[in-house]
């Protein structure tokens, strides 16, 4: 039976995942791995949690969702072994110095240490409300399953998140930007069409990387386990097909 391990995104849960579950075929094993079991004091440190997981528990695809999607990178960046497929959703490789500039690194750190300070200081829901306002999230917030969905991760938890956003900010993590060409043969970038931010990072991706599988999902935006789940759960099947194959 073929296994999948996923990984949700900043303020998400396992809960993010359901519909995704729902649309794949039976007879493929999930384990929705909670962020919160990994630490999340830096990008680095959640992937050396999730090898541990792996080693008990290997998978034939790893799925990675935004936050998730970097820690998964980051894993098959320095323990292949442990990734045999790896499926990156709304995702980035990280701040590129050489590309972004100097001063991105050390903008986007502060930006985060502020975001933390935000949820400590206003709570989870006054953070949530702010967060989902901004235009990365605007086909999201009109979605049928936004309400439900703002509501479960306002009651997050907020000690956890504030560390998380500041420990495992771009500003603080390596860049993998070098790592794609040996992934390429494994690894897939997916991003909405109506997520102009990171459909721009997937196209110098594969400029980048001309190998490396890219998919534009129509009509969707950044969260795409929610926006789209019948794509994403076809891009695992796929990516699963690939995988026994080889």
């Amino acid at each position: 039976m073929p296994r999948v391990t996923l990984l949700h995104g900043f303020l998400g849960s396992p809960a993010d995942w359901a519909d995704v579950l729902q649309q794949l075929p039976s007879g493929i094993e999930c384990d929705c791995v909670p962020l919160l079991q990994l630490g999340c004091r830096s990008i680095a440190d959640a992937a050396s949690q999730l090898a541990l997981r792996l080693e008990r528990e290997p998978c034939d695809l790893l799925v990675g969702y935004s936050m998730g999607g970097r820690i998964a990178l980051e894993l098959a960046a320095t323990r292949l072994e442990l990734v045999p497929r790896l499926l990156l959703l709304s995702s980035s490789p990280g701040i590129d110095d050489a590309v972004d500039g100097p001063d991105a690194r050390m903008k986007r750190a502060r930006e985060d240490d502020q975001r933390a300070a935000e949820i400590l200081r206003d709570g989870l829901d006054a953070f949530v409300e702010r967060w989902y306002r901004l235009p990365l999230f605007a086909s999201f917030a009109a979605h049928p399953s936004f309400a439900a969905t703002r509501m479960r991760r306002s009651q997050g938890e907020s000690t956890f998140w504030a560390h998380a956003v500041a420990g495992c900010s771009p500003g603080r993590c390596r860049s993998r930007w070098d790592a794609l060409p040996a992934l390429a043969s494994r690894t897939m970038f997916a991003a909405g069409t109506l997520d102009e931010r990171y459909a721009a990072i997937a196209r110098r991706i594969k400029a980048s990387v001309p190998a490396l599988r890219l998919e534009f999902v129509a009509q969707s935006g950044h969260v795409l386990p929610i926006e789209a789940p019948q794509r994403c759960s076809n891009l695992i099947s796929e990516m699963l097909s690939h995988s026994i194959a080889r």
